[in-house]
């Protein structure tokens, strides 16, 4: 029956009799309805954005906010999902207007800046009336399941004394000393990263993870070949000693597992912030390897505490003088503050978490780059081969002689290895999409460089608004990986980053400076990541010590390095793919 013939009253109730009899039909199409209008007006809204800036009116102009289909939710599914890629994307496809654009997500607006000049304002500038506090909170919340513990400490407390321990983290006294066990333990170490024992009983942890395969054995217990699955075997071994120079030896002891269950938790690391409940599948292991992170803290955290007032911290903790000023200064304020014991557990666990996200997987990027091209291996080991020298033990005139060890000079390393240190810069760029996240305190006006303006094709630079209570994403990536301030951005080139005096000698040593230029993955200001210097010198000092230790060829794909692809998670990239190599030691250089 066509009901257009019975008027408005049989119309209406036409359509009630059908969503009565037709429920999930009716709520499914009301559903569409919403998100039609939804794009519809947010696309209006939009558009008008974006023709007030081809305007040339003075004044600041309003941050065009991308068209979305879901109320309240906005872009946050393709957020979550896409990250780095996503934020690309989008900037890539508005052209002259993408140096800064805004995307809604529950019910916030979140203010994406992908133009350097904008960038460098917000994180250089100390007088930017911005915070990253709420997202510090947010994460403590969401990722470590704190109980409000962080939240709940005095601020003058938690921002000035607790956290200013991590602001010495950047000096170099402090990074000169701190590097200085780590040198050690890489010099001893690096011999038997892979050990060529046969039995996994026998093997060290990281092997045993990389699962390890002697392939051959040659005319000494030392010569072999071996077998071995890349990434966990640097993972691993970097994480291990990274954690015994941060929480001590007695620590990674205890829990030799810890580096498992912190990358297990780091893994849903977006699934985490997005608030998602533990009982999601795929959440289970994950949340449960976050509660014996923070146990394993507790635990040490009471012996530490023990040891320090003078009592006996029990037979598992013998010996905690190796623990680090930072994890041990944090802990005394965190208890000084009148912190909950969660409180020092979920904020010494996260210091152990950032300085193994980030470090471990660009040390492992870093040494697979080199490996794959002969020429690159053959000048970084020229160039070392000054600063990492091989030591034989002296003869003890025992049956079993100690391994071989390395010397090494890291400060040399840092500031006489430009290739080595334009490699880890390169590194940094193609494998290390960070995010800087903020909060908006007050209106405040950014503008853009003339430069940068010209570069996106504008006859002149625009200004911005940002309004108090919005936030302020700034993905690195999305620069990093721009092609108009680099050049062939897939490609690698260790030489990229290098700065040199034209009135100097042009054939690289010490008259060539390495620069970040326009890069700041390490965030910058008072906000800048406070273990940047120590992983700095960090990530040489492996990749330099592996680099000169240790030959290795890939297995399969006809012997040649194939890039693995990129899984995104909180900090560098991690491979999609297996890496498998063929190891073999280099016994003498």
């Amino acid at each position: 029956m066509d009901v257009t013939q019975h008027g408005p009253v049989a119309i209406l109730q036409s359509t009630v009799n059908t969503a009565l009899n037709h429920p999930l039909l009716s709520l499914l199409a009301t559903l569409i309805l919403v998100c039609v209008y939804t794009r519809i007006a947010s696309g209006i809204r939009y558009s008008a954005a974006i023709s007030n800036l081809s305007q040339s009116s003075t004044g600041p102009k309003t941050v065009p906010i991308l068209p979305y289909w879901i109320p309240w939710l906005g872009h946050g599914i393709s957020f979550v999902s896409g990250g780095t890629s996503f934020l690309t994307r989008e900037a890539r496809s508005l052209g002259q207007n993408g140096s800064i654009y805004a995307l809604s997500m529950a019910n916030s607006t979140h203010n994406v800046v992908t133009s350097p000049s904008i960038a460098r304002q917000i994180l250089i500038d100390r007088n930017s009336p911005i915070t990253m506090e709420p997202f510090v909170y947010h994460t403590m919340k969401t990722f470590w399941d704190d109980h409000g513990s962080i939240k709940a400490v005095e601020p003058n407390a938690l921002w000035n004394n607790i956290h200013g321990v991590l602001t010495g983290m950047l000096r170099e006294s402090f990074v000169t000393t701190a590097i200085k066990g780590t040198v050690q333990r890489v010099e001893e170490r690096t011999w038997n990263l892979v050990s060529g024992s046969e039995s996994p009983v026998d093997q060290s942890s990281w092997e045993r993870l990389a699962n390890v395969e002697i392939i051959s054995k040659g005319s000494n217990d030392d010569s072999f070949v071996a077998e071995a699955s890349l990434f966990p075997l640097l993972r691993y071994f970097v994480g291990n000693i990274a954690t015994d120079v941060l929480f001590g030896h007695n620590f990674i002891e205890n829990y030799p597992d810890i580096m498992q269950d912190l990358f297990e938790m780091d893994s849903r690391f977006n699934l985490f912030l997005a608030g998602t409940p533990s009982w999601i599948p795929g959440m289970a292991s994950a949340s449960m390897a976050r509660e014996r992170i923070i146990n394993a803290v507790l635990d040490h955290h009471d012996a530490y505490f023990k040891y320090v007032e003078g009592q006996d911290p029990g037979p598992r903790w013998s010996d905690m003088s190796d623990v680090s000023t930072v994890i041990a200064d944090r802990a005394i304020e965190f208890r000084k503050a009148g912190s909950a014991p969660r409180g020092w557990a979920t904020g010494n666990g996260a210091i152990l978490w950032a300085m193994n996200i980030n470090a471990n997987p660009v040390i492992f990027w870093m040494v697979r780059y080199i490996y794959s091209d002969p020429t690159l291996l053959e000048e970084v080991r020229r160039e070392v081969a000054l600063y990492v020298r091989i030591k034989n033990a002296t003869d003890n005139g025992l049956p079993i002689k100690e391994a071989p060890r390395l010397d090494i000079d890291i400060a040399a390393l840092w500031t006489k290895c430009p290739l080595l240190k334009g490699a880890f810069f390169e590194t940094m760029r193609l494998e290390a999409a960070s995010m800087s996240y903020k909060m908006v305190e007050e209106d405040f006006v950014v503008t853009e460089s003339e430069q940068d303006a010209r570069m996106l094709g504008k006859n002149e630079a625009q200004s911005y608004l940002l309004r108090k209570g919005e936030l302020i994403c700034i993905p690195h990536g999305v620069h990093q990986s721009d092609e108009k301030y680099f050049r062939d951005p897939e490609r690698f080139d260790p030489r990229r980053f290098w700065a040199k005096d034209v009135e100097k000698d042009n054939s690289g040593g010490e008259d060539v400076r390495v620069e970040y230029g326009t890069m700041k993955v390490w965030g910058g200001g008072k906000q800048m990541c406070k273990g940047k210097t120590f992983a700095e010198r960090e990530v040489v000092l492996f990749a330099a010590a592996i680099v000169m230790q240790w030959d290795m060829v890939p297995v399969g794909n006809g012997g040649k390095w194939v890039h693995p692809g990129r899984k995104v998670g909180a900090g560098a990239v991690t491979p999609v793919k297996d890496v498998r190599v063929r190891l073999s030691r280099r016994e003498a250089w």
